[in-house]
């Protein structure tokens, strides 16, 4: 038998398509085979139901290893022939069948989508949408912003006017219609009906509050700040009193044509024993401390090299520990310097726990009659006596150190989070994003760090305190200072009597500087005449 003729039987026999051709022993040898491999089929699916995976992968096997074992017979003799016919590789299995797939309806629907545009940047209405945002974005833009942005289309005039507290935050002071153009009260001509002092100079202000009341507005607002307009006594009882208000914090710093004898009449009145229950709404008022208002250059340039002339390095350093702090809370010196009208002190008493300030009472030991009676017990005969202060309030800061000689205060400081509320002012500015009191008293809090307060009125600071690098002693420290007595010409240096060149100088304020104020003993080189 030739060669080509033996290729062509091997190739038929193990031809699957051609059983007929084949002989009975292979025939037979194939359907057991068939069989034996049905029965391990089904003893594995016993075993284990899902092994589909692992017959699926034994069966590419076995295909490779026939694709592979043709390719090897085609390299040995690469021309075959069934009879006298040969052989073309898609029939030996050479070249890869492709078959069409009919694809089904879902499938046709799924690929005749047209394709995702890419997404766009978010926009105004998504942001405003974000209640979040809007309520932080809110507070920094005035009245007319908010106004003007409503109009501008209906869903975010939705958003504006719908949203809880989104005018929560109200401040009047940049609206030109706030402000008085005619200062005038007497500006002639006939009048329908008469108009008081009072209802003149709030006029542009009831004016906006009706306009506000007209819209879901004037219900909403919880800081009201009024600093520097034209606000009448007689307005500040409506926004204390009415309830078409319901305001929490109010800030009237700087106002003009406000009479403070009637404003503390009508605070006596709004905290009087037999009010309302309920009453009054507005928790806090901004009335002592100054306006925000931004320095000049060169005036901050002069004050900035000043200090750094008269406090030393270890002052220095302590300034920018208190930099992130409060000006409350920092050696930061006399805060309220404008004068304070008597009866201010005996005002902020009844209103305690019930309207808070931005400035405290002074809790120095010389304003409790208890202990200014036990120390005069104590004291000799010969020495003056402690002099009992009226209640007065706290206008210089003296920072969290106390005492330059014991490191503390007789009456105890205020320590955040530990003394009573009514020990903490109101500190300024009002904040953003809240109207209660606990935001309002808040000091910056770090970890590990309790914010102390100390601060006292002028009197008890009398020949105490240096005006120059705020330190300070107690009572017990100096009982007794000694006051100079002196009329000084600038760059001049007054010292308590006639003292030699090798005298120590006791603990106190030793000194008096024509344009310092009263200093203590080492500044020395500093105030002498050259």
């Amino acid at each position: 038998m030739s060669d080509a003729l033996w290729r062509s039987i091997l190739v038929t026999s193990i031809d699957p398509n051609n059983t007929s051709d084949m002989s009975a022993a292979i025939q037979s040898t194939i359907s057991l085979l068939e069989t034996e491999l049905a029965k391990a089929r089904a003893a594995l699916l016993e075993i284990q139901p899902n092994a589909g995976s692992v017959i699926t992968r034994g069966e590419e096997l076995a295909v490779g290893a026939m694709a592979a074992y043709r390719q090897n017979l085609i390299s040995n003799a690469p021309d075959f022939y069934y009879g006298t016919r040969r052989l073309t590789p898609k029939e030996l299995g050479l070249v890869p069948v492709v078959r069409e797939v009919e694809l089904t309806d879902e499938e046709e629907s799924v690929g005749e989508q047209p394709e995702q545009k890419a997404h766009s940047g978010a926009t105004i209405e998504d942001l405003l949408a974000n209640t979040l945002i809007l309520d932080h974005m809110a507070p920094y833009l005035t009245t007319g912003s908010l106004l003007s942005l409503s109009a501008t289309s209906r869903y975010i005039r939705s958003l504006i006017l719908e949203t809880p507290y989104v005018f929560r935050h109200l401040d009047l002071t940049t609206c030109r219609g706030a402000q008085l153009v005619d200062q005038s009260l007497d500006v002639g001509g006939p009048r329908d009906s008469p108009v008081t002092e009072d209802e003149f100079y709030s006029g542009p202000l009831r004016d906006i509050f009706s306009n506000l009341g007209r819209r879901p507005i004037l219900r909403d607002v919880r800081t009201l700040i009024l600093d520097g307009l034209s606000v009448p006594a007689d307005l500040v009882s409506e926004i204390i009193l009415s309830e078409r208000f319901n305001i929490n914090l109010l800030s009237i710093r700087g106002c003009h044509h406000l009479n403070e004898r009637k404003l503390m009449q009508v605070l006596n009145y709004a905290t009087r024993p037999s009010r309302p229950a309920g009453t009054p709404r507005v928790k806090g008022i901004y009335y002592f401390t100054p306006m925000d208002r931004p320095r000049a250059a060169v005036r901050s340039k002069y004050r900035d090299w000043w200090s750094s002339q008269c406090v030393g390095q270890s002052t220095s350093a302590t300034g920018q520990q208190d930099d992130h702090q409060n000006a409350w809370y920092s050696p930061s010196g006399k805060l309220l310097k404008r004068h304070i009208e008597e009866g201010w002190a005996q005002t902020l008493q009844k209103c305690e726990g019930i309207i808070a300030f931005d400035a405290a009472l002074c809790r120095g030991p010389r304003h409790d009659i208890n202990f200014i009676a036990a120390e005069n017990e104590n004291e000799n005969e010969n020495e003056n006596p402690n002099r009992l202060l009226r209640p007065a309030i706290a206008t210089i800061a003296m920072g969290p150190r106390g005492c330059d000689g014991c490191h503390t205060s007789p009456e105890g400081p205020a320590i955040w989070g530990q003394s009573p509320d009514t020990h903490f002012p109101l500190l300024a500015p009002p904040p953003f994003h809240s109207s209660t009191l606990v935001s309002a008293r808040r000091p910056a809090v770090f970890p590990d760090e309790y914010p102390v307060l100390i601060a006292r009125c002028a009197d008890c600071l009398t020949d105490r305190w240096c005006h120059r690098c705020n330190k300070w002693f107690c009572d017990s420290c100096l009982p007794h200072p000694e006051h100079v007595r002196s009329n000084l010409s600038p760059h001049q240096t007054a010292v308590r009597g006639p003292r030699t060149g090798n005298e120590k100088l006791g603990p106190g304020v030793t000194k008096d500087c024509w344009e310092c104020g009263p200093t203590v003993s080492f500044f020395q080189v500093f105030c002498d005449t050259d």
